[in-house]
């Protein structure tokens, strides 16, 4: 809690201990502060008790001013929503809200990055306002820049007070161990007409799960639909069997989504973004597609779309 201290960080889920919890006295404070001194001084030198009464009243004040402007960071906890879905280019909205307030909190809150990296981080367009009433009332839009395609680590941030009386500054740094998958900018293009030919042969007789036609059986693994287990199979045998399903030649062939339409030497933060744009498009459509990466396949089934995104964001 001392002034030159750095705060210790804050994790998500708990509140703020005096440890963490950094004072420093505002240009009010500090004048208040050589107030007392001169008047202390004038009642030692010239034997002025109304100089006592007044340098012991402006101490008392500063005390309590000091213990409210704590009781604005104690016991808080704060709660951060992640966005569902952000892509390149984009800002993720982080919602941030405190649940079982019970005091009126008047906060400022400030990117730590930016904080550290501001050659003066006491001005007024690095901190934004944030009054928190009692009952947990409040959200408050923490926007982050996504950049790149790919997981966005929420960066720390800086929380301060210098609420009622603006004699002093509490400041603490929350951390919170939470990722944003950044999914790639969609880009707007035509295949090609001439683009490289493939064999169908090689893509569409893979099995890949979703289909109607049951293709082979395979070992049972954790995370599988119990839908799919052979239940015949392991009446008879004991062995925990999965049904693995083959998609349509027809159907599949026509609707499939793959790296290799485009010709080499593209980027690969190019390409995810054109493969992106095709996912979306087919999901609004309503169109069956399949996405064909390098080292796997996706086809049809519930959450297709999140996962098609995922596995672009983070290939």
């Amino acid at each position: 809690m001392w002034p030159f201290n750095k705060p210790r960080p804050i994790s998500g889920q708990s509140s703020p201990t005096l440890a963490s919890i950094v004072l420093r006295p505002t240009r009010l404070g500090a004048g208040m502060l050589v107030m007392v001194a001169l008047l202390w001084l004038i009642g030692v030198n010239y034997q002025v008790n109304l100089a006592y009464v007044a340098a012991f009243w402006l101490l008392g004040f500063l005390l309590v001013g000091v213990l409210l402007n704590l009781m604005q960071l104690l016991a808080l906890r704060i709660d951060v929503a992640m966005p569902q879905e952000v892509f390149a280019g984009q800002t993720a909205v982080l919602h941030l809200t405190v649940p079982d307030n019970i005091r009126l909190r008047q906060l400022w809150l400030c990117n730590e990055e930016e904080f550290l990296n501001h050659h003066k981080p006491s001005e007024k367009n690095l901190w934004r306002p944030w009054l928190v009433e009692a009952g947990g009332g409040g959200i408050f839009e923490w926007r982050i820049p996504a950049v790149l395609r790919g997981y966005l680590h929420v960066p720390p941030l800086r929380t301060a007070s210098v609420a009622p009386f603006g004699l002093t500054m509490a400041q603490c740094v929350w951390h919170w161990p939470s990722e944003v998958i950044v999914y790639p900018a969609p880009i707007e293009h035509q295949l090609s007409e001439n683009r490289p030919n493939r064999e169908i042969d090689t893509v569409d007789a893979r099995p890949v799960a979703g289909g109607d036609d049951l293709s082979y059986l395979q070992p049972y693994q954790d995370g599988m639909s119990l839908q799919h287990v052979a239940w015949k199979a392991y009446a008879k045998t004991g062995e925990m069997l999965a049904k693995r399903f083959e998609e349509l030649r027809s159907s599949a062939a026509s609707h499939i989504i793959s790296y290799r339409d485009y010709p080499a030497g593209i980027p690969r933060d190019q390409l995810a973004g054109m493969l992106c744009q095709r996912v979306l498009a087919a999901d609004r459509q309503g169109t069956p597609y399949i996405l064909e990466l390098p080292k796997s396949s996706i086809a049809p089934q519930n959450g297709q779309r999140e996962m098609c995104l995922i596995a672009l964001a983070l290939w």
